[in-house]
């Protein structure tokens, strides 16, 4: 049996992990008593369960219409969330200071953990998002919901 890589199952299987990431500091967010945090996570945490949900139900069977809601998705929430984070070392490192601080960072369980894998998961994120584009601008013979056209080949 001959194992043939589907390029929409890896590009899933990138995306994933990064939503699951925040996960946990979304929970937090609707654990708070203060309304504006528990606002902002219950929105967080609708628009996981939306991606999730796109993810493995659209993107997974090369949907078109499930990229563009994930480019979406990953453009408008993550993207703000995760790489706009205010920076927490102004000024040149060395590569030495640079090193002491990942381990320190991979470590510690508060900002600075988040402030290193936050840009590691939009990463996962943008490459899931263009795996699969190639794939889905080259199906000639497909229509926009993924599904094959009425008298093509």
């Amino acid at each position: 049996m001959k194992l043939r890589p589907n390029i929409f199952l890896v590009s899933s299987l990138l995306l994933t992990p990064a939503f699951f990431w925040s996960l946990p500091y979304t929970i937090n967010c609707v654990r708070d008593t203060d309304t504006m945090p528990r606002t902002a996570g219950l929105a967080s945490l609708t628009v996981i369960i939306v991606a999730l949900i796109v993810i493995w139900t659209g993107l997974a069977a090369g949907n078109r219409v499930a990229w563009v809601i994930m480019a979406v998705i990953v453009w408008v929430w993550a993207f703000p969330l995760m790489m706009m984070f205010p920076p927490l070392h102004i000024g040149p490192l060395s590569l030495r200071e640079l090193k002491d601080w990942i381990v320190f960072a991979w470590r510690q369980d508060g900002l600075g953990r988040v402030a290193l894998m936050n840009p590691i998961m939009f990463s996962l994120m943008f490459i899931g998002l263009i795996l699969p584009l190639r794939a889905l601008l080259r199906s000639e013979n497909r229509n926009w919901s993924g599904t094959p056209k009425a008298g093509g080949a």
